[in-house]
């Protein structure tokens, strides 16, 4: 079989892979978002974030080897990055998975592809 032909048959299949791939991480991603909102979003879940800013801040006052800092935010951090940051959780998370994605295939075309 001659380069061309088998590097379009890899290049086809890499491409089917990797829309694959994306439409996962992208579904993840939105997944998510939505339940982040819909858990991290009730009135227990930020009483339960509000008692742990207040543990925090109780033991402020005993000695320990690690100083903790008492959370500015009054919502918890999943809530918060999901909600005001998902534009920038999205591309991140396609950006490392496209860049993850095309160094394993090129390893693995090289891995598979047999020597001239």
């Amino acid at each position: 079989m001659n380069a061309p032909v088998q590097f379009g048959r890899w290049l086809w299949l890499w491409g089917v892979g990797y829309a694959l791939v994306m439409t996962a991480v992208v579904w993840w991603t939105y997944a998510a978002r939505d339940w982040a909102q819909a858990n991290l979003s009730t009135p227990e879940s930020t009483a339960a974030w509000e008692a742990w800013r207040e543990d925090v801040r109780a033991s402020q006052d005993h000695p320990s080897p690690v100083k903790r800092r008492v959370p500015k935010s009054t919502e918890p951090p999943a809530l918060v990055l999901t909600r005001d940051y998902f534009a920038v959780l999205l591309g991140g998370a396609v950006f490392f998975s496209s860049l993850l994605y095309w160094v394993i295939a090129w390893f693995v075309t090289g891995i598979l592809t047999p020597p001239r």
